[in-house]
């Protein structure tokens, strides 16, 4: 799914309240996002790599490019120790 979204810096993203994308995703949506979100921490960890995240937020939709350092049940560990809970995310793009 590709959803127009702003882009903002990470500094920005901790003033960020986060929320569920309005669109209900299927089982199988759901895990070809967690493949991708760890694959793009592989990535991050071993190569430096970039991806390009969107999630929703109170303000809309809101697009970052980071290296995944983590994937929990329930969150994802940015470069520089910001998290994004994984219902908030909407769309994963590796770069």
């Amino acid at each position: 799914m590709r959803t127009i979204a702003e882009p903002i810096e990470k500094e920005r993203l901790n003033h960020c309240t986060f929320k569920q994308p309005f669109q209900r995703f299927t089982d199988f949506e759901i895990r070809e996002r967690n493949q991708r979100l760890f694959l793009a921490m592989l990535l991050g960890n071993n190569y430096h790599s970039q991806a390009k995240i969107t999630f929703n937020t109170l303000d809309g939709y809101k697009e970052i490019s980071s290296a995944i350092w983590a994937t929990t049940e329930k969150f994802i560990l940015l470069k520089g120790g910001t998290v994004i809970p994984l219902e908030a995310i909407a769309d994963v793009e590796l770069q």
